[in-house]
């Protein structure tokens, strides 16, 4: 009965050992570290498309922003262009609409 348990006892440091190492081929090993370096390359690229997928996301919530401000601003500019606002402005500083018309004046070359 020992002689059987001592056949089945398997520890990590058994599987760790040099026996072990040895025990695999070159060509299993090969093929180990070909799986490795993919699942690496895997998983740095994951992480690669996470943050641009987050850069992306805040990017356009900053264009939605800007796009917000840009209408709003272009609306208050051309409100402020209208001949009524222009006239409200202009009576704060005490001056008046015209009535006379504007004249022509013509250069002879």
């Amino acid at each position: 009965m020992n002689l059987f348990r001592k056949k089945t006892n398997i520890n990590l440091s058994n599987l760790i050992s040099e026996n072990f190492i040895e025990s695999i081929s070159a060509n299993y090993l090969s093929k180990i570290i070909y799986v490795l370096f993919f699942v690496i390359l895997y998983i740095g690229n994951q992480h690669f498309v996470e943050k641009r997928i987050r850069q992306i996301n805040t990017m356009e919530k900053k264009v939605e922003e800007l796009k917000t401000y840009y209408v709003t601003t272009k609306n208050n500019y051309i409100f402020s262009k209208k001949e009524s606002e222009v006239l409200k402005r202009v009576r704060k500083i005490q001056l008046e609409a015209s009535d006379v018309p504007p004249e022509k004046i013509n250069l002879e070359k």
